[in-house]
Order: structure tokens, then C-alpha cells, then sequence
């Protein structure tokens, strides 16, 4: 399997790509071509044309969840199919139907959230919603919800709200999802997360169970560690649990601050990422 990021919040040394605050991925394992996320804009597409990439190939899209900075690229991809006659649909796969609701960020009056509806995206891609695990490739797979087995991460509500039925009400960003994957010796596992809402030592528990695995060779992906909103026994936790996990590959990116980065980095050596980073699996 191989990874290209195609959106992270920086370009690497001396690659000359669009960066912004966003995820977004492309990964392909034997026929299978995915593209996870779309960042917040049209950068990504740049990004992708830039390094010969076609996005029409795309036989999944997978967005993780519908903040702007992972699905608001969407409005943008669906140009692209109408400006290069995108000839098919691929599966858009989502955990969730609340992934459609609408969301606030930081202050009352700024909403975000899926701007794009269900019906538009039907026009456009074969939409499923599959909270459960669905395996793309003999490998590789969709992790859908993600099970919670510990204790101390995703304690407390995110700091934005999603309105359902009229009402705002505390967010937990329930349809957050990950990619997961199968190594050949049937020992190791890795995972390409975008935000990990669910936090990083779930879903790298959750990928060892799915895949039959007992270590975590590669974590790909953010992490959802601010040290403004995380309790300082959540990033010691957390931190035992990478130290111990022993990762052979940590790019540790997209949504952790650098307080809580270095922290992680302590616990297990830290490998720079940024757009077009190409990381092999096998």
C-alpha cells in the first residue's frame, strides 16, 4: 500500500505544494484507489495535479468527518468531475448520518459543517453510510466507528456544538473514521487517521482487533491534541500507551499542537509530514 498526502498543515522541505490548515490523502493497495478527505479547499486538487495524480480514478472517497477542514474540498471535487466529465460514481462511504447535521466552531454565529447536501452528492458519487468496518482490499480497510477501549480518551464533548433538531447540543463527533491496514506478516498493523477524534490510542486498538495484529508498525494521521482543551492525564496516558506500542513509523500531524506534539515525540520518536510526503507500507 502506499500513501501520498495530498493536504497536510505544511509542505515538506523543499516541496513547492498548497498547505493549509486540513487532511486530505490518497491511497492505493493493489487496484484500489482512495482518496480520504478534501482539506477545506481547492488544494488538494492543485496539490494532486501538480504531483500527476488523477482524481477520477478514485474508486472510494471517504471523508472522516465534516468539519471544513476535511469536507469542505468536496463542493470543489465536484467541480473538477464537472470541468473534466467525471464519466462514473465512486463510493462515498461515511460513518454516519450526522455527518450532514450542522456544526458551530469556536463562536456562536460561525457555522460549519457539510456544505454540500445529500441529494447534490448523489448526483455525484454512490453514497453509503456504513458505521461498520467495510474491507476495500483483501488489506486495507475502512474502520467505520471506531470502539472505545479505554478510559481516558474521548471523556469530554468537542469544543463545537451540532445542531439536531433545532437545538445545539454538545458534539462528539460521532462519525469519525479511519483507514486501517493489513501487513503482510499478519503481525502489524497500520493506520492513516485525519483528526482521531476518537483519539489515537483507541483507534490504533481498534486497527490491531480488526486486522488481527499485535503492534502498530505505522500511524499516519493528527491526533486531536491541543494542550488548551486536553487534560494533562489524557496526554500522559496517551503518551504511556505510544511509548509502550513501541510504533516503528510515527508521523504524528494534522491537528496537534506543538506542546502536545512534543510530548508525543518524547514518547516515541516523531517523523516529519507534510504535503507530498509518500509513505510505502510493505
Amino acid at each position: 500500500m502506499k500513501a501520498t498526502l495530498l493536504l497536510e498543515n505544511h509542505s515538506l522541505f523543499n516541496q513547492y505544494y498548497n498547505a493549509e490548515h486540513g487532511f486530505s490523502a490518497w491511497v492505493e493497495d493493489e487496484d484500489v484507489k482512495v482518496l480520504f478527505d478534501t482539506g477545506y479547499s481547492d488544494k488538494f486538487i492543485k496539490n494532486a495535479e501538480e504531483m500527476k495524480i488523477d482524481l477520477r480514478t478514485a474508486d472510494y472517497v471517504i471523508i472522516s468527518h465534516n468539519h471544513n477542514d476535511h469536507s469542505g474540498g468536496l463542493k470543489y471535487l465536484i467541480q473538477y468531475y464537472r470541468d473534466n466529465a467525471m464519466f462514473r460514481k465512486p463510493v462515498l462511504l461515511m460513518a454516519h448520518p450526522d455527518i450532514m447535521l450542522r456544526r458551530y466552531q469556536f463562536v456562536e454565529d460561525y457555522c460549519e459543517g457539510m456544505d454540500v447536501s445529500l441529494e447534490v452528492l448523489e448526483q455525484y458519487f454512490t453514497v453509503r453510510f456504513a458505521s461498520e468496518p467495510v474491507w476495500l482490499t483483501k488489506n486495507l480497510v475502512y474502520m467505520g466507528i471506531t470502539e472505545i477501549s479505554n478510559d481516558f480518551e474521548r471523556s469530554f464533548p468537542q469544543g463545537a456544538k451540532v445542531l439536531r433538531n433545532g437545538v445545539w447540543e454538545d458534539d462528539y463527533v460521532v462519525e469519525d473514521t479511519q483507514l486501517a491496514y493489513r501487513h503482510a506478516s499478519g503481525e502489524e498493523s497500520s493506520v492513516i487517521a485525519a483528526c482521531a477524534h476518537y483519539g489515537i490510542c483507541n483507534i490504533m486498538e481498534y486497527a490491531k482487533k480488526l486486522t488481527g495484529a499485535k503492534h502498530t508498525h505505522t500511524y499516519l494521521g493528527g491526533s486531536h491534541l491541543r494542550s488548551e482543551e486536553v487534560p494533562q492525564r489524557q496526554m500522559d496516558r496517551t503518551c504511556d500507551y505510544v511509548r509502550g506500542e513501541q510504533i516503528s513509523r510515527f508521523y504524528i500531524c494534522h491537528d496537534t499542537d506543538l506542546p502536545c506534539v512534543i510530548q508525543l515525540a518524547n514518547a516515541c520518536p516523531a517523523m516529519e509530514a507534510g504535503v507530498g510526503l509518500v509513505v510505502n507500507f510493505d
